[in-house]
């Protein structure tokens, strides 16, 4: 993976000296996808957001503006570029965030791909998913927010230990380990 991401650095760093590069998020969506294999989510994310808004610079033309409609293969990047965003900001517990990254993948997918197609798919599982974990992620801020109930210490045999029978365990919610899709 660190030798994937070297050459991936490498790429960028030309293509930033180029001028008229074809499909530049690409490179940004391939790094983002290494630097979340390697746990590196932060940064993971701003590769997703770069690839973003390469994307949008290129299939978003003006309202009005001729030209044909988005090939479906960029618009797959889209979506994944989406999807890729919604899985770090999860990773990076802003749970909120990747609903909505999710929502706008999906209703990018469903729109110019399809409700059926594989990648529409796996961003409503996403979405779903991340609406669970962002539910439990609340339940937990809720419960620790909450001051347990101190009982009176029990007393048996000369035992004094105080006990807190209100007490509440709540193990952590499982990330979302989810990997972003690849794309080629």
């Amino acid at each position: 993976m660190h030798a994937a991401l070297q050459y991936l650095q490498k790429a960028l760093k030309i293509e930033s000296k180029l001028v008229g590069v074809q499909n530049p998020a690409d490179t940004h969506i391939n790094a983002c996808a290494v630097l979340s294999q390697l746990g590196r989510h932060q940064t993971a994310l701003e590769h997703g957001q770069s690839a973003l808004i390469l994307l949008q610079e290129e299939l978003l033309s003006p309202p009005g503006a001729p030209g044909p409609p988005p090939q479906a293969d960029r618009i797959a990047v889209l979506a994944i570029a989406y999807h890729n965003i919604g899985v770090e900001q999860e990773f990076l517990k802003r749970y909120e965030q990747s609903i909505l990254s999710y929502k706008k993948g999906v209703e990018v997918a469903e729109r110019y791909l399809g409700a059926r197609h594989a990648i529409c798919i796996t961003l409503n599982n996403s979405l779903v998913a991340a609406k669970k974990l962002a539910a439990a992620a609340a339940m937990k801020a809720g419960a620790s927010t909450v001051a347990p109930k101190k009982t009176r210490p029990k007393k048996s045999n000369g035992d004094t230990k105080g006990r807190d029978d209100n007490e509440i365990s709540m193990g952590a919610p499982t990330p979302a380990a989810r990997p972003p899709p690849s794309h080629k």
